[in-house]
């Protein structure tokens, strides 16, 4: 029995991988991170789903407990970051036109792309990503739109005017601005934040009061933003406290030339800067991922079951009554190997020219080649048969002590 525990510990360490849920630029809905990554389609298909299993070459590892699958909008890709724990700070992405996976290396900067699923955001018109570890950062992908090219650099945007060593980022973007839900010592129903175009921390927290409810707490928790039909900059931010008191959906409008001005938005003045509420999420999962079309969200928990309202939001408006519902697929996470390494080959595709951005200029200016495609990590897979294999080596070890 002793040298049975003894040769287990020397076992490669098991960890389930976080899957996470993102849309494409038409509002499908895909689920990453399970024994294979899947297509689910619109929401007019989640009562009776069939899922696409999309191609696994060069997918990451999904070795990482703080991955976040992210949409650029522009380029109808996904970009996956903190799904390789051999590799913090790369970023992996999924051309959804093209069903292949590349990998874009990445230099300097954080260890991490931060201590959460909600650390980081990709600025729509940009494609700046943008965190917060040690202190912020951000990464400039604008040359690089659905296939990776190059070496791109983070660097730093300058210090957060809160405390960020215990705090679990939960940021999430609307209206060029990156919100900072549950800084400590913020007033309930207020986030920090950070004016993207102007690389500038607004000194005070902004409040968004809430209509016809409770404000929300400050509090860690998860969030993801409201995609636009017409391409343009998220104004909503879906954010899910580590309480469950409520879901909270988070209006932030003000005018792209001027941060102080509010007038000529798209929404009803009466919701520019408010909280309008929602159901909580039937799993408790604080560490489930979200995501969000322009009227449906969605949360996948860390068992890989899905979760939905269908037409949450029409018209900026939350929907009364609104409940959740489970979808009959669930994702079976993968299970990856803590040693597990990079193998296996990428396209080497070049990157195709962005279109649909607005042209504006990012705070970071790391340029990408537009040669030469990075190696990509294949999946690295756990045996199903994990009890039989340690039966094997009981076996083995029994032999060896007779």
């Amino acid at each position: 029995m002793v040298a049975f525990l003894a040769l287990a510990a020397l076992l490669p360490a098991l960890a389930a991988a976080v899957p996470c849920v993102q849309f494409d630029a038409q509002f499908n809905l895909y689920a990453f991170g399970g024994e294979e990554d899947v297509n689910l389609g619109p929401s007019s298909s989640w009562s009776s789903p069939s899922p696409k299993p999309l191609s696994s070459v060069g997918r990451p590892p999904w070795t990482g407990t703080n991955s976040q699958c992210l949409l650029s909008q522009s380029n109808n890709a996904v970009y996956v970051i903190g799904a390789d724990a051999a590799d913090a700070t790369s970023v992996y992405i999924y051309d959804i036109v093209g069903d292949k996976w590349s990998k874009q290396t990445t230099s300097g900067g954080p260890t991490s792309v931060g201590n959460s699923r909600s650390s980081a955001v990709l600025d729509h018109d940009t494609n700046v990503l943008f965190t917060i570890s040690d202190t912020a950062y951000s990464l400039d992908l604008g040359l690089i739109t659905n296939t990776a090219a190059g070496t791109a650099a983070w660097t730093t945007v300058g210090t957060p005017p809160f405390p960020v060593a215990d705090y679990k980022g939960t940021a999430a973007l609307a209206s060029n601005h990156i919100l900072y839900f549950g800084v400590p010592s913020t007033p309930a129903g207020s986030a920090n934040l950070f004016v993207i175009h102007y690389n500038y921390f607004q000194p005070q927290a902004q409040a968004y009061p809430a209509v016809g409810g409770s404000n929300f707490p400050d509090s860690a928790g998860q969030t993801t933003s409201f995609l636009v039909q017409n391409n343009t900059v998220p104004y909503q931010v879906l954010y899910v406290p580590n309480d469950f008191s409520n879901s909270y959906v988070v209006t932030h409008y003000t005018d792209p030339a001027s941060f102080n001005v509010t007038t000529g938005s798209p929404m009803p003045a009466s919701l520019i800067n408010s909280t309008q509420i929602l159901p909580p999420p039937t799993s408790k999962d604080t560490n489930a991922a979200y995501a969000a079309s322009d009227s449906s969200i969605v949360q996948i928990d860390t068992k890989g079951d899905i979760y939905y309202i269908a037409n949450a939001v029409s018209s900026w408006q939350v929907a009364p009554g609104a409940s959740w519902s489970k979808l009959s697929y669930s994702l079976k996470p993968a299970t990856a190997t803590t040693s597990a390494t990079a193998s296996g080959a990428s396209s080497s595709a070049p990157g195709a020219t962005k279109t649909g951005a607005k042209g504006e200029a990012s705070s970071s200016g790391a340029a990408a080649s537009s040669t030469g495609a990075a190696s990509a990590a294949a999946p690295a897979l756990a045996r199903k048969d994990i009890v039989g294999f340690a039966l094997g080596c009981a076996a083995v070890v029994a032999a060896v002590v007779l």
